[in-house]
């Protein structure tokens, strides 16, 4: 792993909170949740504007309006994110999951090759599905067996969706090196990623 990759220098800042503001009175958008506009990664894609507008919708619904769980949401959230060594979107993530009744020992066994026991079939189901889209950028039969009996067809591909969308978010974040909000830090539950793109 080259020192490029490690670097905690952000890439590429995202635009204060003033520029984002006057960025969105500019497009004519509707107003964004000022606790949404502290994050980094918000004005972070406001350097594309039209893809900033553009994802908004899908974000939406995978976060507040789709049928899965928030459990099972958060658990392939954080898995892929652990997947790709995503630490911003980990970090995030991590207090999102805290919320939706995940325990920290539940969140440290994600970040972790053998995640142990004690998951739900369907969180198993997740878990396996994950790992595979990561890996061979499909699921095998058995895992989709194992998501046919747990998930709805909608469910499913909702699932799929979610992996590919934050898949991207932490992609995205790791090459432009998407720093902590100031006060925050990185998560240090154990084998959380600490630096952008690196193992596993």
């Amino acid at each position: 792993m080259t020192d490029a990759a490690t670097s905690e220098d952000a890439r590429l800042p995202p635009l204060s909170v003033e520029e984002y503001g006057r960025l969105l009175r500019e497009l004519g958008a509707e107003p964004v949740a000022e606790s949404a506009v502290r994050l980094n990664v918000t004005r972070m894609w406001a350097h594309s504007p039209r893809l900033m507008l553009a994802q908004q919708p899908l974000q939406r619904y995978l976060r507040f309006d789709s049928p899965l769980t928030p459990r099972v949401r958060e658990v392939a959230t954080l898995r892929i994110g652990w997947r790709c060594s995503a630490p911003y979107e980990v970090m995030q993530h991590v207090e999102f999951a805290l919320t939706q009744g995940l325990s920290e020992s539940e969140i440290a066994a994600l970040f972790q090759e053998d995640v142990g026991t004690g998951w739900s079939p369907a969180e198993a189901a997740a878990i396996r599905a994950t790992d595979e889209l990561h890996a061979l950028h499909t699921v095998t039969g058995s895992t989709w067996e194992a998501l046919s009996a747990h998930f709805s067809p909608a469910e499913i591909v909702d699932l799929l969706s979610l992996v590919g969308r934050y898949w991207t978010v932490s992609v995205v974040s790791n090459a432009v090196r998407l720093q902590p909000e100031p006060g925050a830090a990185f998560s240090d539950l154990p084998g959380a990623p600490t630096a952008h793109g690196g193992a596993p």
